[in-house]
């Protein structure tokens, strides 16, 4: 369970989208021009709110055997969410730029929880995202490792945000009022699932941005551990 200052955290971010959408909902009248765009708008509000509540309830289910490890395509987990993140933002997903350079096609996961967690990363960097500061998604390879990495151009992440995230573990939500547009209960859901899978996650602070990584073991690391 979260502690108390968590929770209150986890309850003012959940109600961020609710005045959200009470406030898109007062300037719809069905007769105006811009009723398609507030429409899409509304529901791309409520999405959001729904897939972090949806990943919130997952957490309390880790450890029942729903999600299993197995091996996972990572391009595939990102070309898919980066669709999803899409039909949220539309043309601020175009400035984004991605790079695919890993061999290694294939790694240890959860597909869902992967998914969640590259959403996570992608919905905080698209955010922050112009014509002039697109951000960056790219999948690498470190040390029999795939990294998925994404940069934005935002304000700097908080010291003890950052602290956390070097020691793989965000150990429950926390303000972050230097980066209005980040979502600290998506830090955390991504630090929960990453640790489910054996996985690290880490952030790395720029002067004109910061970096969401996330370190997955590849098969063939997979298969020296099982031997060891």
């Amino acid at each position: 369970m979260l502690e108390v200052d968590g929770a209150s955290v986890v309850a003012r971010e959940l109600k961020r989208p609710l005045l959200e959408l009470r406030q898109l909902a007062l300037g719809f009248d069905g007769k105006g021009k811009g009723d398609e765009e507030i429409r899409t708008e509304m529901v791309g509000v409520a999405d959001r709110a729904m897939h972090q509540v949806d990943d919130l309830m997952k957490i309390q289910h880790l450890g029942n055997g729903d999600y299993k490890l197995e091996p996972v395509a990572v391009r595939a987990v990102c070309d898919d969410v980066l669709q999803e993140v899409a039909k949220l933002f539309g043309d601020k997903t175009c400035q984004m730029k991605v790079r695919y350079s890993n061999r290694q096609r294939l790694v240890m996961a959860n597909k869902e929880l992967l998914g969640s967690v590259v959403y996570n990363f992608l919905l905080d960097a698209t955010h922050y995202a112009s014509i002039d500061t697109k951000a960056e998604l790219k999948v690498r390879e470190v040390k029999n490792n795939v990294v998925v990495e994404v940069r934005d151009f935002g304000p700097a992440l908080p010291i003890k945000i950052w602290r956390e995230m070097k020691d793989s573990l965000v150990k429950q939500p926390n303000d972050m009022a230097m980066r209005p547009g980040s979502s600290v209960v998506g830090l955390f859901i991504a630090s929960k699932f990453s640790k489910y899978m054996n996985a690290k996650v880490e952030a790395v602070r720029h002067q004109d941005g910061t970096s969401f990584l996330i370190k997955l073991p590849t098969l063939r690391q997979m298969s020296i551990w099982e031997f060891r």
